[in-house]
């Protein structure tokens, strides 16, 4: 690894990786924290979310990370907690590199977080370039179009990114990847490609060296008009819930599936950005995602069956209002619970679209 020893003794790295919902973010930062932490690097997280009870952050500090959150909105909104995020983790934990997750319904970050942390907090940090993830198995001229208000957003993060991870490579022909590669050139023709699985492990070491070097962000700002930036984050139901009960034993797998598929069945899959359920108790943790009509396993802790004080998790994010996604969980939930003979239960929820962004820090002139 090439830190200098003015990066190693006087800042932090700190390790941007954004992209849409669903592009498989938080599976690449947990892998890349893992591969560093077996290199004798230590790694912190932070992860960023609209709303509260994030499944991703139980997820990371279930393998051992030191990981912060950033809650209520994006960090472009909330930058100050972001700031105080990491100075926490740097005093607390001492990682060389901070690895933080924005929203992924963000952009504007070259303007709203890497340039306020590039210029006004050198001195303690310093910023690798921006990372974008794109889902190659779900991309389509639609997804990117900027006469939509979801392809207009999509179209900005590869605008804006540095390097393009194109994620999911697996599950795509070779043809088609050099189509998905040839249309990210025509929107951002200086960014570096790389194709990577999380399932192959493809790409994930180019990934780690480029994380571990000390390139620095050198980018500058994509010019975006926050009328549609707003109008694409509302469309986008957002519900957050907690479910706590207690069982002699419970098979996380096939609750956790109840649960997503039954919500499935009210939306059309590509309104499904993504839903996430993880169920942990003292013996065991599992966490699994639904993408459109795809559901996976994204880890299993200890043994797949729960016992005694357990704890579920649900995250959504939904093409839909925000009344009709939570009862639309509601209704998953209770569902599944009755089919598992579950009856004892607390159940705590919130709903809600996004408000307009607001950042802290907009510096477009550096």
């Amino acid at each position: 690894m090439n830190y200098s020893d003015e990066d190693v003794n006087l800042t932090t790295r700190i390790v941007l990786i954004g992209g849409f919902l669903g592009a498989g973010k938080t599976t690449l930062i947990n892998k890349v924290a893992g591969k560093l932490t077996a290199a004798g690097k230590k790694a912190a997280i932070i992860n960023n979310d609209q709303g509260v009870a994030l499944v991703d952050t139980q997820y990371s500090r279930g393998k051992g990370f030191a990981t912060a959150e950033v809650l209520g909105g994006c960090f472009c909104c909330r930058f100050p907690d972001l700031l105080k995020s990491a100075r926490e983790l740097v005093a607390d934990e001492h990682p060389e590199m901070i690895l933080a997750e924005p929203v992924g319904s963000c952009t504007d970050l070259q303007a709203t977080v890497v340039a306020p942390f590039r210029v006004i907090f050198q001195d303690e940090f310093t910023v690798a370039p921006l990372m974008v993830l794109v889902d190659s198995s779900r991309l389509s001229s639609d997804e990117i179009d900027a006469r939509s208000i979801g392809g207009y957003l999509r179209k900005h993060q590869i605008e804006e990114a540095e390097y393009i991870v194109l994620s999911k490579v697996d599950m795509i022909s070779a043809a088609r990847l050099q189509e998905i590669i040839d249309a990210v050139k025509s929107i951002n023709s200086t960014a570096p490609v790389i194709a990577y699985s999380a399932l192959t492990g493809k790409g994930l070491d180019e990934i780690v060296e480029l994380v571990a070097s000390d390139r620095r962000s050198a980018g500058a700002p994509v010019d975006v008009d926050y009328d549609t930036y707003a109008n694409a984050e509302a469309e986008l139901g957002w519900y957050n819930g907690q479910i706590s009960f207690t069982a002699e034993r419970v098979d996380t797998y096939h609750l956790g599936t109840k649960v997503l598929r039954y919500l499935a069945e009210g939306y059309e899959p590509q309104d499904i950005a993504h839903a996430k359920v993880m169920i942990r108790s003292p013996v065991s943790a599992m966490k699994m995602s639904l993408i459109f009509s795809n559901l996976t396993t994204d880890g299993v802790t200890g043994s797949r069956y729960a016992q005694g004080d357990v704890e579920m998790l649900v995250n959504g994010r939904v093409v839909s209002s925000p009344e009709r996604l939570q009862e639309s969980i509601r209704s998953a939930v209770r569902k599944a619970m009755e089919e598992t003979s579950i009856d004892n239960y607390d159940f705590v929820d919130d709903c809600f679209s996004p408000g307009r962004p607001n950042p802290t820090y907009r510096m477009i002139d550096q």
